[in-house]
């Protein structure tokens, strides 16, 4: 079994934002991953963008790994 590209400081870039076209193709670190209740309910990523304040939610097919990963003390 292979570990998940997207776990906590793993650097990604975003692919896909609807409601937020500008963040497309930025990069940044997964610092928050939601527990659904159930399996009807998608996993969601809270990214915190390069340049930008705040943390962003996405779904898996919105971001992609750039296989490298982050430091923690990078955020904290």
């Amino acid at each position: 079994m292979t570990e998940d590209p997207l776990h906590f400081f793993a650097e990604v870039r975003v692919v896909d934002s609807p409601n937020r076209p500008d963040l497309v193709g930025r990069a940044g670190a997964i610092l928050g991953i939601s527990e659904p209740r159930d399996s009807a309910t998608p996993v969601e990523y809270s990214v915190m963008i390069d340049g930008y304040e705040r943390l962003v939610a996405f779904r898996r097919e919105a971001i992609a790994p750039t296989g490298r990963d982050r430091s923690r003390e990078d955020y904290y």
